[in-house]
Parts: C-alpha cells; sequence; structure tokens
C-alpha cells in the first residue's frame, strides 16, 4: 500500500512480502479501527517486532494525525512495583525511595505511542493493572487517589503465543479481550522470497561497514545458497541473517572481491546450519520442485484475478485460509466430513467471524456502523442480527427481540 512505502523506507522494513503482509494487518488494527484499540504484536525472536511497532506509530502519526513520542517499556525481569512506578507514574512517599512526585511513560506518551515489550514476564497481579488501562483508557499513579486518561495508542508485544499461555492460566484472557487488534509476523523462512532481498541488504550494509563500497554484493548463487540453508533450517529470525552475513563479511582477509560469491558463506553456513555448498544439488531441486508448482499456481491465480477484478495475494491468502479449514474439519474431538457442504458452511462461519473480528465491534450496532453512517452502505439489520446470532450463539425469543429493537 502507498501509504506505508515512505514509513517503510524511513524504518528500513526490508523484504518485499514482508512489507505486503504487515500492510494489510497494520492498516487493519491501526488505521481501519482509528487507533482506538489496543494493539497486540506477536512473532518468534528476530522476526521484526520492534520494527513494526515503531511501524504502527510512524503510520499512526501521519494518518491519523498523531503528534506524540513513541515510548517502549520492557517488561522482562521488571518488580510489580518498579513496572507499576514506571508505567503510571508515583506521588511523593508512595513506597521507600520516592522523594518526589513522578509522572510515568503514559505522560511522556500522551498522544502517541506506548509500547509494552516482552508482556507475557508480567505477574497475574501487574496484568491486572492494565485491565482499566486497556478497556477504559484510565490509571492511578502508584500512591494517588485520582484516576488519569490516556489518549496514547497502546501496544503489547510478545514473542510467545498468548492465547496459548491464557488457555495453559499463565496469562489473563481478560487482559487478551481488551487488546482485540492483532498483527502476527511469520517466521523468516516461510516467507523465502524476503531471504535473498535480506541478505543482499545486509551485505552492502557490512560492506561499507568495511569501506568497501565498490563491491557490488553477494551474487544470485550466492543468494540463492543462503535461501536454501535458511529454509531447510527453518530460520525464524532476521536478526540472525543479519549476524550470519556480517561473519562472512568482517572474516574476509586481503584484498576486497569482485563480488561475494558463493564460497564467501560456506563456512558460516556450515558453522550455523551444519551445512554448506555440498548440499546445493538437494537444494536446487528441492527448490525447482517448488517454483514448478508455484508457477503452475500463479497462472491459475492470475487468471481468476483478471476475471474478477481480485488481487492476486489476496486469493493466494484466501486458498490458504480455505486450506487449514479443510484440513481442520476431519481432525479434533469435533471432526466432520471434510465435504463441500461442510467446507462451505465451515468458510461462510469464518468468513462471518472475521468481518467482525475486523470491525472490533462490540454489538450490533457497532458491527453496521463499521462499513459506514448510511444505510445504503450498512447491512440491513436482520443481517447484522444473523451473523451476531450464528457467531454468539442461539438466544431466547425475548432478548432477540430487544436485540433487534435496540439496534
Amino acid at each position: 500500500m502507498d501509504v506505508f512505502l515512505e514509513s517503510f523506507d524511513r524504518i528500513g522494513i526490508v523484504g518485499t512480502r514482508f512489507r505486503e503482509e504487515t500492510s494489510h494487518q497494520v492498516q487493519a488494527a491501526v488505521l481501519a479501527r482509528r487507533g482506538r484499540d489496543a494493539v497486540r504484536i506477536s512473532g518468534s525472536t528476530g522476526t521484526g517486532k520492534e520494527l513494526i511497532a515503531s511501524l504502527v506509530h510512524d503510520v499512526a502519526a501521519r494518518e491519523l494525525g498523531r503528534t506524540g513520542e513513541l515510548v517502549e517499556l520492557n517488561c522482562g525481569n521488571l518488580t510489580d512495583t518498579l513496572f507499576e512506578s514506571s508505567l503510571f507514574g508515583h506521588k511523593r512517599g508512595a513506597f521507600t525511595g520516592a522523594s518526589a512526585d513522578q509522572s510515568g511513560l503514559l505522560e511522556k506518551a500522551k498522544g502517541g505511542t506506548l509500547v509494552l515489550d516482552e508482556v507475557q514476564n508480567l505477574s497475574p497481579e501487574a496484568q491486572g493493572r492494565l485491565l482499566r488501562l486497556l478497556g477504559e483508557r484510565e490509571y492511578r499513579p502508584v500512591g494517588s487517589t485520582s484516576l488519569k486518561r490516556t489518549d496514547a495508542l497502546l501496544v503489547l508485544v510478545s514473542n510467545l503465543d498468548l492465547v496459548k499461555l491464557a488457555g495453559e492460566g499463565r496469562f489473563r484472557r481478560d487482559l487478551l479481550d481488551r487488546a482485540p487488534a492483532k498483527i502476527s509476523l511469520s517466521p523468516l523462512w516461510q516467507r523465502r522470497e524476503d531471504i535473498p532481498e535480506l541478505a543482499q541488504a545486509f551485505s552492502l550494509e557490512a560492506l561499507a561497514d568495511r569501506g568497501w563500497d565498490d563491491v557490488d554484493g553477494a551474487t544470485r548463487r550466492a543468494l540463492a545458497d543462503i535461501e536454501a540453508a535458511l529454509v531447510e533450517a527453518k530460520e525464524s529470525s532476521v536478526r540472525r541473517l543479519r549476524e550470519l552475513v556480517r561473519d562472512a563479511v568482517f572474516g574476509l582477509q586481503g584484498e576486497p572481491p569482485v563480488a561475494l560469491e558463493s564460497q564467501v558463506f560456506a563456512g558460516v553456513l556450515r558453522s550455523f546450519y551444519g551445512t554448506g555448498t555440498e548440499s546445493r544439488d538437494r537444494w536446487d531441486l528441492q527448490d525447482i520442485d517448488e517454483r514448478f508448482d508455484l508457477a503452475v499456481e500463479a497462472q491459475t491465480v492470475a487468471r481468476i484475478a483478471e476475471l474478477h477484478g481480485l488481487p492476486e495475494t489476496t486469493l493466494l491468502k484466501l486458498a490458504r485460509v480455505l486450506r487449514e479449514l479443510h484440513g481442520s474439519l476431519g481432525t479434533g474431538a469435533n471432526a466432520v466430513p471434510s465435504s463441500y457442504r461442510n467446507l462451505m458452511a465451515r468458510t461462510s462461519l469464518a468468513t462471518k467471524a472475521a468481518l467482525w473480528l475486523l470491525s472490533g465491534a462490540k454489538n450490533q450496532s457497532e458491527f453496521r456502523k463499521f462499513f459506514g453512517t448510511n444505510s445504503f452502505e450498512m447491512p440491513p439489520k436482520s443481517v447484522a442480527w444473523q451473523i451476531f446470532h450464528d457467531l454468539f450463539g442461539p438466544t431466547d425469543s425475548s432478548s432477540s427481540d430487544s436485540s433487534k429493537r435496540a439496534n
């Protein structure tokens, strides 16, 4: 999306697919919601969560007119008292050493963005302190009897699956419910087309650091070797790829080469992943098979997209969702036959659920207004009620009638 290009370049976010995926997610999680909902960013270590937090702040500043600072607090290894004092501020005498009133980071983030990193490390008590903040945007400085309000865009960041932690009783489910906007980052190996772009960018960066600006960078063969090795090792971390490339460049001896050939990276690939260019034939065969399948799929996708005026990327993402839905029908305690009828029923329900989550609605009225303020833009009341009924279960006739009248 054009709206994100300036931010991507300014922050230094590299990778065509990564840019595409995150722009759509930030659009839905931040811009479509006008920055009103707390956002949670998840992804394994090294996938770029800090960069996306910066992207969220930058885009919100430009598109939503927010003028405040980007403020970050790492929640790892903080005591509950230090966490509350750092975030909310404190009054003089609130605890030992509190010799004067002190504003917290929420005050500093006024009109801007507050990022709580490693939020999974907070104790249950500290998590409870966030409920009012995320729900009502209110907080109480330590030792104070009065509430304050904040307009900061709140972002929770974690390298763990918070939904899974909540299911295990290790994270508060009600806290997740107050951060409904979600951005999920794919591991690096699942977006393999970004690997050569990143490896080349890191190569040129390292060459510039050595003062070798005339070196052309990594060759296509070298980039292909790096890509194959990382995919086979299921490497999730962009940070580790950067470390690998820099180790290779700074390990070069003598005069600067014309370009970075495959042998430059062979040693570090073997050191990092236990495999080097001796695996190239196997990598190439796997790559050919995968690219052939992708080429056939691309022709089909391009034709359908042209016929119906749809973005190709949208069709591919929908196909991946349907593939997961189809695979889920025949597994688990509630398994059903993976027939066409069952798949279409599940697809319809998933579409309704996704629309509801996209809207961030708490009731049918908010759901209708998400699509516009004019009656011709909104879904009919009967449609909104039916979607609500399908997603949240049947209600008795009296509550259904009152719900219809209320909306």
